[in-house]
Formats: structure tokens, sequence, C-alpha cells
């Protein structure tokens, strides 16, 4: 395969449709027909490719969906024609949809909802993040007693992070898990080179009181696996619990993920995988889209692919999104004289740094990603307390600002409205000083709230302040500033697009779905909906 050729997963283009009326819904259907004749009014509005993603008979399938092409309607739709097939109109076992954040399973839940009515999700129908399954299986192979929990514990407690429970600090102190005889233990040792972390005997203490992390649940799930008897422990409560499992983003899927699906299939479960190859964007968490198409092949999944977009309103952006799936060499207008980036709807870049760096005019909802310092979450809630007021959103990393600063009470923030203000309201005083000054307030603002310590003003902690200063002198609303994973599943009018020599070297060269840069410049490229440009 030529290294500008796509994949065969990939030849698609995704054409502007034809409007079409209700009445107009293809009636005829292949092999792979509408399961539920009683509901097939709910799918009218769908188009062809649509109808066949969502109401397939097809055990195992997977649907190819591009930008624009109502990936989450069809994954609704096809939750509502798994729960509702007639031939399972006794069954105890459920249907399940999971997708990797908890943002995406809210909508893809509430989208359910919409279209079936809160009955659709009555247990132990459900729509949860992948942890949540993966939690489950533990759970169940620790009742069982095939696993052994320290100190016998069953039910865990899990947590996004350690950090919600203490503070980090810089050191080489590390912890892992293990399995022996079936006995989950808890290792303690030593890096080669120094991190913030948490210590690690306090996590070995709190496991073995039954507390432990999400990567906690995973990493014992996955060294379970190892062993013949738990993976046909796992098939048979697959097997015995669920009849239908919709995972969302599948390209987004890391081993054990893939692992977990696949036992589900090899189990007799219904499984249907939505994704695109183009906007697989976490492979710095672990995920492997380029096994994706080897999980098909070896499961003999059935392929349907959504053809058309929606979110195309102008030919050129149209062009744009074509040639960069097919590999066509393409150049962004661009607006170094500053007269198109004041007319864009949002900024887009890969790195915060780079969003920041567009100008007071773009206001980021984040600084960089979380490092965990408490300076870096109270500028944080600070910075949440504006992009609330100007964009009606909360800051990107909010929860985990909240995490860090040990704050349970998710309210916090708003009681805290009109001491924010009053930092503000420093921040846009005359003079040098006013940063440091702000930065004392914010200190004593969280202290009052938080038990975690700040330390004295430095320059390295009123840099933040100084960022948000900017944005509130400037004379007019500022524009919306998002990295391409925040801005992934979202669309916009027109996109003002931040990036390197060497991504608009990528660009002009045609793009390559097995490469990570050119993946998150095809997600960034069809963001808008009538123009991308280049700021």
């Amino acid at each position: 395969m030529s290294p500008r050729q796509p994949c065969l997963m990939c030849q698609r283009r995704y054409p502007q449709p034809v409007p079409q009326m209700a009445s107009e819904a293809p009636t005829t259907q292949t092999t792979d027909s509408v399961a539920d004749s009683t509901h097939s009014s709910k799918y009218r509005s769908l188009t062809e490719s649509q109808t066949r993603a969502a109401g397939s008979t097809t055990a195992k399938l997977f649907i190819e969906a591009g930008p624009g092409s109502g990936k989450t309607t069809v994954a609704a739709h096809r939750f509502g024609a798994l729960r509702y097939a007639p031939a399972s109109a006794y069954e105890h076992r459920a249907v399940a949809a999971v997708s990797f954040t908890r943002a995406a399973t809210y909508e893809l839940r509430r989208r359910v909802r919409s279209l079936w009515g809160p009955t659709a999700l009555q247990w132990p129908h459900r729509i949860v993040t992948l942890d949540t399954v993966i939690y489950e299986l533990v759970h169940f192979l620790l009742q069982e007693r095939i696993l052994h929990w320290p100190n016998g514990h069953v039910a865990l407690k899990v947590e996004d992070s350690w950090k919600v429970l203490t503070s980090t600090f810089y050191q080489r102190g590390i912890y892992g898990m293990e399995i022996s005889g079936g006995s989950v233990l808890v290792k303690t040792g030593f890096a080669r080179k120094a991190a913030q972390r948490v210590e690690p005997r306090f996590v070995k203490r709190m496991i073995e009181a039954g507390t432990c992390t999400h990567e906690d649940v995973r990493d014992v799930l996955e060294l379970a696996l190892s062993s013949p008897a738990v993976r046909e422990a796992v098939r048979a409560r697959f097997n015995s619990s669920m009849r239908g499992l919709i995972v969302d983003e599948i390209f987004d899927a890391n081993n054990l993920d893939i692992d977990v699906i696949e036992l589900a299939i090899e189990a007799g479960v219904s499984v249907s995988v939505v994704g695109d190859p183009w906007q697989a964007l976490y492979v710095f968490r672990g995920a492997r889209p380029e096994d994706i198409p080897a999980l098909a092949a070896r499961t003999s999944m059935s392929r349907v692919v959504l053809e058309d977009s929606f979110r195309w309103l102008s030919a050129s952006q149209r062009d744009l999104a074509d040639g960069l799936r097919s590999g066509r060499g393409v150049s962004l207008e661009r607006s170094d004289d500053g007269g198109i980036s004041a007319k864009i709807d949002v900024a887009l870049g890969v790195l915060w740094k780079d969003i920041w760096d567009v100008g007071a005019h773009v206001l980021p909802l984040a600084f960089h990603a979380p490092k965990g310092s408490s300076e870096e979450a109270a500028a944080t809630i600070l910075l949440n307390h504006v992009v609330r007021g100007v964009m009606g959103e909360d800051a990107t990393y909010l929860g985990d600002a909240l995490t860090t600063l040990a704050i349970s009470d998710p309210d916090i923030p708003r009681q805290l409205e009109p001491s924010l203000q009053e930092i503000l309201d420093t921040l846009r005083q005359p003079g040098a000083k006013s940063a440091n000054h702000a930065y004392n307030q914010l200190k004593a603002t969280i202290q009052a709230v938080s038990p975690r310590e700040m330390r004295p003003v430095h320059g390295a902690y009123t840099k933040r302040l100084k960022q948000i200063r900017s944005r509130i002198l400037h004379e007019q609303r500022p524009v919306l500033g998002l990295t391409i994973h925040q801005a992934k599943g979202r669309e916009w009018g027109v996109v003002g697009l931040r990036i390197s020599q060497a991504a608009r070297d990528a660009l002009r060269s045609g793009l390559d779905v097995h490469e990570d840069l050119h993946r998150k410049l095809y997600v960034a490229c069809t963001r808008a909906r009538e123009r991308t440009v280049e700021v």
C-alpha cells in the first residue's frame, strides 16, 4: 500500500446529500432488514445507509461513520432496534451501549431517551462508559472468588484519580498491580526518573482497604485475562447477562478494550461497533486504531458505511473534506492580516499553548493538560469563572482542578463567584503588581475551601493570571479556543486552525490515515460547516 493511499476501509467520499422528505425514505430492504416493523416510522428520517446500519439484523456489525454522517443518531436508533427486537421480547439480558467518555455516553443516553422514551433504559438496559463494564467484570470475578482482592474485598470504591484523596509530590516511588494464584497484589518500587506522583505506600494502604482507581481495575482485568479459566468465566458472564452491545468510537479502543469486545462476540453477544479510522486521536492513551480492521476481519463483521455527510454547507468545505480523506494535497486559506481571524467561530490547535499564542481575541478553555499542582488548579477555577461568563460552558479541566484541590462539592465554583469576580477586578487594575495581588487573593479564596496548600507568589504562577487578564481587557467578545482533541464531535460555521510548518507541509503533501498528526489535522479541518482557515 502506498503511504498516500487510504486503506480500503477509508476509500469513501462523503458527498452533500439531497434533502429527503420523511415519505421518501427507502422502503426496500436488503437481507439486513429493519428488525422491528412496529418501529419502522422512526426510520423514515434516515438515509438508506443509516437505515441499513440502524436496523441491521446481523450479529456482528461495523459501522464506519465519517464527520457529520449522523453517527450518534444511528447509534441511538440501533440501540432501540436491539432493545425492542420482537425475538427478544421476553429476554432478561441487557442491551448496552458504551463509549470512552462520560460526555459521549451522556449525549447518547439523551438521544435514546428522546427517541425511544425513558423505558428504553430500564434496568438492565443501559448506556455507560466502557470503564463501567470493565469494573462490573472485575466485580463478578471477585464475587465468584475467581479473583481475590487484598483483605477479601468484593465491592470496590473506584476513584477517577488518586489526586482526589491525597497530594502528589516529586519522587521516584511507583506502584503496580500483580496477580499471583488468583490473588491481587500491590507492589511498590522505584522508577528511574522522578516525577510528580502519589506516595506509593499510601496507594497500597488504600487498595488493601478496598479503594482503587479505574486504571487499577483495568490493570487487574488485563492481568487476569492471561488465564484461560478467567477468559472462559468472562465469556460465560457476557452470555448470561448481555444480548446486545454497541461500542461507540471503536478506533479509540486500546488492547484491553479490544480483548473485552472480542470476548463478548465469542460469547454470542450481538456486537455493533461504530467509528471512523480518520478520527482516532487517543494513541497517547494506548488506543490501537490500526488493530480495528483486524478485529473486524477476525470476527467476520459486516460493514456498513454511512455515505452522506450533513455537515458541509459550502462546496469548498465539502471539497476540502473529500480531498483530505482521499490523500490529495490541500492548502488552507491564510489570515495573516487578521481580517479572517476576527470572523472565526472557534480557534483550534494541537496544543493549548498554540491557541493562547493566537492572540487576546481567543479565549482557550484550559492552560494545558493538568499536571496536578494546586496553583494550576486554582488558576483553572478562575479561568472557569471567565469562560462560564463569556462562553456559557465550563473550563475543560475544571473537574481535574477540583480533584487536585480535594474539593468534592461541584457547586463550590458557583459559590466562589463573588470572590472570583473581585480577583478579576484586581487583574483589570494597571500596574505590574496587580497580578501578584490577584494571586494572593486567589490563594486566600481557594484555601478557604480546600485543604491543599498553595505556594507563595511567583512568576510561574502569576503567568496564568496574566493570560486571563489579556482576555478580560480585550475590547471585543473573545473567540472560543480548543485543542483538536476537545473539538472532536463538535462543529462550527467557520473554524480557524493554528498549525505548525510540519502540519502545513503534511496538508500540502496529502494526509495518511495511519499517521497520528495527519488524523488530528483531518479532525480539525472537518469541524467547519462552511470554511476552515489558518490563523
